[in-house]
């Protein structure tokens, strides 16, 4: 392989109000639960978040009976992240690297499935994901990813394959440690946004979640997204965006 592939990988979907993830909207959203697959020319692999838990098979409230309150799921054990990635003939148990955008339980569930990895995480999210308040109201469940994993603890940017084709850019704000992922591939430039911008209209209008760690900073990041897409030509793949997700190519071939 020449050049670095970024393979879109399905994991669920989670449906609710509108108004629960961006304030002042009406109605019921549906959110696919993307988990992303890079391979690089080298042969290494990561996976960035890596989706919805197996119990989640179940219901919501299987695992998460908070969460259940606000969430509906529709989730089967083909939308597993290990399935999806032997889907695309790449074995869960070899992957190099787990980067995660943050460790809330739709971004970090299926862990357990890719057993052998490195997480790399931005250490101020690690650190929150410990806070007893946070873990009491299911904010975070360290069961998801306190699993005996090496764990790289990292601070700002970081290089992960140490050629600047893949680098964790932070941006904080929807939690303490959120970070985003660049994959400088042959086609462009594309940053994968996480939940610091859910979807396309919400980066446009600058809308924010009723809830969050530091709406301030999420501007801020949000704003930093946005000058990499028109300043720096990069195209951004967000968080839960059920319009842009239907348009990708889901198949081994990827984006390259």
């Amino acid at each position: 392989m020449d050049s670095l592939l970024l393979v879109p990988l399905e994991c669920g979907w989670l449906s609710t109000s509108a108004s629960s993830v961006v304030a002042g909207l009406d109605g019921k959203v549906d959110l696919p639960i993307p988990s992303w697959l890079v391979i690089h020319p080298s042969g290494r692999t990561l996976v960035f978040d890596t989706g919805l838990h197996e119990e989640v098979v179940n219901g919501v409230g299987a695992r998460y009976p908070l969460m259940a309150r606000q969430f509906e799921s529709r989730f089967s054990s083909e939308d597993q992240v290990s399935e999806r990635l032997q889907g695309v003939q790449i074995d869960p148990l070899e992957v190099d690297h787990i980067v995660f955008s943050h460790l809330h339980f739709d971004h970090c569930g299926g862990t357990s499935l890719i057993p052998n990895a490195q997480i790399i995480v931005q250490k101020a999210e690690w650190d929150s994901a410990h806070h007893p308040k946070l873990i009491e109201h299911e904010v975070y469940n360290p069961a998801d990813f306190e699993l005996g994993h090496d764990v790289a603890k990292v601070q700002g940017k970081h290089d992960i394959f140490g050629d600047g084709s893949v680098v964790c850019i932070p941006t904080p704000g929807h939690t303490a440690g959120h970070q985003s992922l660049k994959v400088n591939l042959a086609s462009g430039p594309v940053v994968l946004t996480g939940d610091c911008v859910y979807w396309e209209q919400v980066l446009e209008g600058m809308l924010l979640p009723p809830f969050g760690f530091d709406h301030e900073m999420q501007l801020q990041s949000m704003r930093q997204l946005r000058d990499l897409r028109d300043v720096e030509g990069c195209k951004l793949l967000y968080g839960h965006d059920a319009n842009q997700w239907a348009e990708l190519r889901q198949t081994p071939a990827g984006i390259s």
